[in-house]
């Protein structure tokens, strides 16, 4: 196993007191692996990326386990996250243009990494940043080396920023909103480039993003989270072919396919909850057209609902995976005493 995240909470200051972002998140990553983390906008994404590359303000508290190549992160010191942080996990950030520096060239940027953890002499250095430039598909390496981030599109930028992630090899990638900026055929060449560097380097990654699209096109497994907790894992084609979790129905009810008409997409109505003022139950329990009294008081806890997959959810009864006959409108049901 590559990375394993056993309970991870993390809590930060706001308005002089702490609030819990993330609770009590678990899940694994193999070597040659796609985990995909879905969910909307303020619902932890990109903090529990933030909390394995431990890039946390400095008030931040941090509890649980990260193991990366059963090393446990959460107890490194600066300097020995400095020595693992962009050579053996590496991640890319959302927006490229605000991630690379303007002042420096793009060549300069991606051989930073290489001066960092390497022993490669100067001349290699160079060899290596035209290797890489090559090797994310970017035209007249030499010649784009000596260029500034404006100079270039933004499907550009988001390939050096590839570049500069794996120019040590790392084994495990972590992706946040890699392609969000880009258009479709843009988007579909950068997915397609990680697929081959996945294959390529035996490498796991992290594919943290809002499109299921993505999901569909890269992945192997998924996490879906809501409001900092983990409320879904399945495989890929076993949670679009599957999907147990009321939320997670609602995320695929909301995406267009092709060949069905339908007048108007699907919607979950209300809001996310903030974090200072979470349910005492289940998180989901105010925008579930099948809640029940017990979601109201009860945090379900996460349960095998089938093969490789798990899901978080009052509805289900055990491993079996079948649905209790408390479907329908909130406060009808209080079944469920076990």
């Amino acid at each position: 196993m590559l990375l394993e995240l056993n309970d991870v909470s993390l809590e930060l200051k706001r308005d002089g007191k702490y609030v819990r972002i993330l609770d009590q998140i678990s899940f694994q990553v193999n070597k040659g692996e796609t985990v995909g983390i879905v969910g909307e906008s303020g619902c932890g994404k990109s903090m529990t990326a933030l909390s394995i590359m431990k890039l946390l303000p400095e008030k931040a508290k941090l509890s649980g386990s990260v193991k990366f190549n059963n090393d446990e992160v959460t107890k490194f010191s600066r300097r020995e996250m400095e020595k693992v942080r962009g050579n053996k996990m590496s991640m890319i950030f959302q927006d490229p243009l605000t991630s690379l520096n303007p002042l420096h060239t793009v060549g300069r940027q991606i051989e930073e990494t290489l001066v960092l953890h390497t022993k490669l002499t100067k001349e290699q250095r160079r060899e290596r940043v035209i290797q890489l430039l090559k090797e994310v598909g970017l035209p007249r390496a030499e010649e784009l080396a000596m260029e500034f981030p404006h100079q270039l599109s933004g499907g550009m930028r988001q390939r050096i920023m590839i570049a500069i992630a794996m120019a040590c090899n790392p084994s495990l990638l972590v992706c946040d909103e890699p392609t969000t900026a880009l258009d479709v055929t843009v988007q579909a060449q950068i997915l397609e480039l990680m697929n081959h560097l996945k294959k390529v380097n035996d490498m796991g990654i992290i594919m943290i993003t809002h499109d299921l699209g993505v999901v569909a096109e890269v992945c192997d497994r998924v996490v879906v989270m809501y409001a900092g907790k983990i409320i879904e894992e399945a495989d890929v084609k076993e949670l679009f072919l599957n999907p147990k979790h009321p939320y997670t129905k609602g995320l695929l009810e909301s995406i267009p396919k092709l060949g069905v008409r339908k007048e108007k997409l699907g919607s979950i109505p209300g809001m996310v909850p903030s974090p200072d003022k979470m349910p005492a139950g289940c998180r989901f329990y105010e925008r579930c057209s099948s809640a029940m009294d017990i979601c109201k008081g009860a945090v379900p806890p996460i349960q095998s609902v089938g093969e490789n997959h798990a899901t978080a959810c009052w509805l289900y009864d055990g491993k079996r995976g079948e649905q209790n006959g408390t479907t329908g409108s909130k406060g009808l049901k209080t079944a469920l005493h076990h």
